[in-house]
């Protein structure tokens, strides 16, 4: 009767000699060695790149937007609105029964976002791409910030340039609005 070699643990690390799970290696010693000195193949022309992603990829139909929907996309020029050197925003919707705003901005690397009270209502936000230094804390994509009423984000920075997700109440969002009209 022939003895089976047991089958490795999780994470168990084994060995080409040791093949897949004490079977016999995958590939022959000279086999593998000729395998991993053969050169790696140039990618394609980008113009052949981009025949065949497109061949591929979903075409996007434009459906109607149903009553009620709004639909916003960062490509579209149209609706970013240039706030600060450096910075821009584009409202990706008004939630008037919630009272709610949601923007994206963008900043440019090295931009500042201007330091500004939140005298009528907390925002809070998501990096999306990029970095920002808020109030001397460094994120990244994935990481968010809640600010109350009444604080004062001071030297908003990208050091890198970045994307962001951001939420604040409508009263503040129209004051901002305002605000910028008078510069």
């Amino acid at each position: 009767m022939m003895r089976r070699k047991p089958k490795p643990a999780a994470g168990d690390v084994r060995s080409i000699e040791d093949g897949v799970f004490g079977a016999r290696p995958v590939l022959p010693e000279g086999l593998a060695l000729l395998a991993l000195a053969a050169p790696l193949a140039p990618p394609p022309p980008v113009r052949v790149k981009a025949r065949l992603l497109a061949r591929i990829r979903p075409k996007r139909q434009k459906a109607p937007v149903p009553a009620g929907g709004r639909f916003e996309s960062v490509r579209v020029s149209e609706g970013w609105r240039e706030t600060f050197p450096g910075g821009r925003c584009k409202t990706l919707g008004v939630d008037d029964e919630r009272a709610v705003v949601m923007l994206l901005v963008e900043m440019a690397s090295g931009a500042r976002f201007p330091d500004h009270p939140h005298d009528m209502s907390a925002d809070e936000g998501v990096v999306i791409s990029g970095e920002v230094n808020r109030d001397g804390r460094l994120m990244w994509p994935g990481d968010g910030y809640h600010a109350e009423i009444g604080t004062e984000p001071i030297n908003v920075t990208s050091p890198s340039g970045c994307t962001a997700l951001l939420s604040l109440r409508a009263t503040a969002w129209r004051q901002w609005q305002v605000s910028l009209i008078a510069r």
